[in-house]
């Protein structure tokens, strides 16, 4: 049992189902350049309000006094900074020189340096 369709019944199925989906997209682009307008506004408007109030006058932390660190811990730190760098230097076939190493400035940010690494690195676009 062989069912025959006309040629002009085909083609107005097809050009409505294509009508249909670009219609289906256009309406797609519209709602999301619409939403995006309205999330600039209301940003523009946080930053107006933010920008029109005074700021509060800061208050200064007391500064951390930093443990004594004996001559030993620094040494063997030295030590292990520099045998990775020689390890770093020896997997690209180069010889690299570790010149000086300094404390790094304590941050305000709540989390270390190696739990920022693994957030940096888990949410990075593609």
């Amino acid at each position: 049992m062989e069912m025959q369709m006309e040629m002009p019944y085909v083609f107005a199925v097809v050009i409505t189902g294509l009508v249909v989906v670009f219609l289906g997209l256009v309406l797609l682009i519209a709602f999301i350049s619409i939403i995006g307008k309205i999330f600039t506004a209301v940003d523009a408007k946080k930053k107006n309000t933010a920008a029109a109030a005074p700021a509060p006058k800061a208050v200064q932390a007391p500064a951390a006094v930093p443990a004594p660190v004996s001559a030993s811990d620094d040494d063997e730190v030295i030590a292990v900074i520099s045998a990775a760098v020689a390890m770093m230097g020896a997997a690209d076939g180069k010889a690299y020189r570790v010149k000086s190493i300094k404390a790094a400035a304590p941050s305000a940010a709540s989390r270390s340096a190696w739990a920022m690494a693994g957030l940096r690195d888990t949410t990075s676009p593609f």
